[in-house]
């Protein structure tokens, strides 16, 4: 005890330090419910844009972050996929192993069951939360997501489990199914490299994907199609652009949004905006 502390009365001691006690457990319990916060997996709403090479996915990523508190990043190579994978695999590991002794410190295999799903759940979340808000103010956002044109490598077998999956990570989900008709796609930079019949595969692929999506969660998705949102036909165009913005927001898309959501496509977006061919392109940029 400090000379000082020994000058203070016993009763005003004991009140002093029960007071910075509490002061501390406060400061404790104050600091585990902002950790809580931060990692709330429905802090923030989540979309993610499904679709295949050179569909006009990068126009549609610069639609979505026109919108208000809305950021989606490019692609990714779908690293959610490895994840999800390694969850899979953990779980059927356990499946095997898992009452080979699991829960005696003598066995191979001890520990096993201490593995949670959910601590993969929220791994995902926290990996694709901060990798997309990067270096800027989180306060700023209220939707995240990016978009990807790999989702082709989800196998048949894995597609149902891997999309519930998602549902537990990033509660309520929603997806943008970009689409465009697969014969001008596959005539474009991004796949002339690839051959024809497996490219349109591919193509395919994701085309099953995107339906199995419009059947397991209708009220979560909303097809937005190329030749609509850059065709002649203005009325239908500016319909899709506010029914993204509807969809995404969950808010009604003003005029002074939608004349925002106009602007976008008069930028140039992925590696040949406007048709342009590809020994005209400038910066190739993935699409």
């Amino acid at each position: 005890m400090s000379l000082t502390a020994s000058l203070i009365p016993p009763a005003v001691r004991r009140r002093l330090e029960a007071r910075d006690a509490r002061v501390r457990a406060d400061g404790v319990r104050h600091g585990i419910e902002l950790m809580r916060a931060r990692r709330d997996r429905q802090r923030y709403r989540y979309v993610f844009v499904v679709t295949y090479g050179r569909s006009g996915s990068t126009l549609v990523q610069g639609l979505l972050n026109a919108l208000p508190r809305v950021l989606v990043r490019g692609e990714n190579d779908l690293y959610l996929l490895h994840l999800y994978r390694a969850l899979a695999a953990v779980r059927a590991f356990r499946e095997r192993h898992g009452e080979h002794g699991s829960r005696n410190v003598t066995s191979a295999f001890y520990g096993l069951k201490a593995i949670r799903r959910s601590a993969f759940m929220q791994a995902m979340n926290d990996i694709v939360t901060t990798s997309v808000i990067g270096n800027l103010d989180p306060a700023d956002f209220d939707v995240l997501g990016f978009k990807e044109v790999v989702w082709h490598r989800i196998e048949p077998e894995e597609t149902a489990a891997f999309f519930d999956t998602m549902d537990k990570a990033f509660p309520g989900v929603r997806y943008v199914l970009n689409t465009r008709d697969p014969g001008q796609a596959l005539g474009s930079g991004f796949w002339q490299k690839a051959d024809a019949d497996e490219a349109r595969a591919l193509i395919a692929r994701v085309v099953e994907i995107q339906d199995h999506l419009r059947t397991t969660r209708p009220d979560r998705v909303l097809d937005v199609a190329y030749e609509v949102i850059t065709g002649d036909d203005t009325a239908a165009r500016d319909r899709s652009l506010r029914g993204l913005g509807e969809f995404v927001t969950g808010a009604p898309v003003d005029d002074a949004l939608l004349a925002r959501l106009q602007t976008v496509l008069d930028v140039g977006y992925g590696p040949f905006p406007f048709a342009r061919a590809e020994s005209d392109a400038e910066e190739p940029v993935e699409a």
